[in-house]
């Protein structure tokens, strides 16, 4: 009897060498990980510590899987710039680009789930029920590209059109004229841009993606649109 006590005693002893050797561990990884997000970008070093530092203060920095609930300044492009850099460096070109139009705002930029979202209406890069990009369309491309270029995220360009059935020779459907727009795009980063042909998509959803509904022109305008689209990390799918 004494000897088994003996055991139980030397067993719940050593326990607290498991919980001591889960900690070093832990803390081994934690600095190898603060080591490499300082090499890489000091920037993202602080914006990590910042958060690590609510987690040890009882607060929640960070999300299950280890993923950061905040992902528009932390969402990191292949080249180290972060989503957010680009997102305002967009907002001053987009700014300048909006003031010079005669027509009003007509490009926006926004941030969802897809990843950052360049909103552009139908009317300030094509002529009505038309797919040919316009010199201004053109100019508002050579602007923007050189930002969206500095990292290895996917483009994807996406062609919309309002309800109203297209009467139109050239194209039987708001399907075809939602791709050829989109196509048209794609086209002109390609070769006139420079744009890795690997790094772009073209896609149309003619009426079927609508931002609102299509019951009046006011609306059928806002739905009428390009969408190009920084596609959160390099995924190329959907």
């Amino acid at each position: 009897m004494r000897k088994r006590k003996h055991s139980e005693e030397q067993e719940n002893a050593e326990r607290w060498l498991l919980t001591y050797s889960d900690l070093i561990t832990l803390l081994l990884a934690f600095f190898i990980m603060m080591y490499v997000f300082s090499k890489r970008d000091a920037q993202k070093y602080d914006e990590v510590a910042g958060h690590l530092r609510t987690i040890f203060a009882g607060g929640s920095g960070l999300a299950g899987k280890g993923s950061v609930t905040s992902a528009g300044p932390l969402e990191v492009l292949s080249k180290g710039a972060s989503s957010g850099d680009m997102k305002k460096q967009l907002e001053s070109e987009i700014l300048d680009l909006n003031s010079e139009a005669q027509e009003g705002k007509n490009i926006s930029i926004l941030s969802d789930e897809r990843g950052i979202v360049i909103r552009v209406l139908d009317k300030a890069f094509f002529e009505e029920g038309k797919a040919d990009l316009r010199e201004r369309a053109q100019k508002a491309l050579d602007k923007i590209v050189p930002i969206i270029r500095s990292g290895d995220n996917h483009i994807r360009i996406e062609g919309h059109t309002d309800n109203v059935p297209i009467r139109n020779p050239e194209y039987r459907s708001n399907w075809e004229l939602s791709v050829r727009r989109a196509t048209e795009v794609v086209r002109y980063l390609v070769e006139n841009r420079a744009l890795s042909p690997d790094r772009v998509s073209a896609t149309g959803y003619a009426e079927y993606r609508p931002l609102v509904p299509n019951n009046c022109p006011k609306n059928r305008a806002k739905n009428r649109r390009i969408e190009i689209i920084v596609v959160k990390g390099i995924d190329k799918q959907n």
